[in-house]
């Protein structure tokens, strides 16, 4: 695999997570680099299709990928324009060449006009999940939904059985069972 290519993220901001000390035996505050990705850019494209061959086909990265696959294959901004999607990455600087191993995790939201979000994928990487020893970084998905919460003031979404657990503990409201459909609401 390729390691680095040319990229046109942006970079958002630093959000916290926590990094395993090894030495100490705990987790300690550390912070990644959150960058936004261009579904219009070719090169943002290809660093995606390597992201989700890194996560694995049963990722949610892999969604994300095929729907800015289209949206580039489209090449029609306003169709898309509802769509904004997010990369969490220990990479340090030089977002212009992205490192796929660094990408911690990722995320596609789509907005509508009532400043409130529908999060469609919410994917980190598997191998800060799936290990035997204690994942080298924790809270990976948890900053980027703070992120979000910060951002919003409303966050809707459809939760995998999996990750149920995983969004009350952030915060988010069952409302539909059926579904499995959750609310964020910014309390005024």
């Amino acid at each position: 695999m390729e390691n680095n290519i040319s990229f046109g993220a942006r970079f958002i901001k630093k959000l916290p997570v926590l990094k395993y000390s090894y030495e100490h035996k705990f987790y300690k505050p550390s912070s990644a680099n959150f960058v936004q990705i261009n579904p219009y850019d070719k090169n943002d494209v290809k660093a995606l299709n390597l992201i989700a061959q890194d996560f694995g086909e049963k990722a949610y990265a892999d969604d994300i990928y095929v729907d800015v696959k289209r949206a580039y294959e489209r090449n029609d901004p306003a169709w898309d324009a509802d769509m904004e999607v997010f990369a969490l990455t220990k990479q340090v600087g030089n977002f212009n060449e992205l490192n796929p191993d660094e990408v911690l995790g990722v995320a596609e939201i789509t907005k509508n006009n009532n400043k409130e979000i529908e999060l469609e994928y919410l994917s980190t990487n598997p191998q800060y999940i799936y290990s035997y020893e204690p994942p080298c970084i924790k809270k990976i998905g948890t900053a980027i939904i703070n992120f979000l919460k910060e951002k919003y003031d409303k966050i809707l979404l459809n939760s995998s059985p999996s990750a149920r657990e995983f969004y009350r503990k952030n915060g988010f409201t069952l409302i539909n069972e059926n579904f499995n459909k959750f609310m964020w609401k910014r309390d005024n």
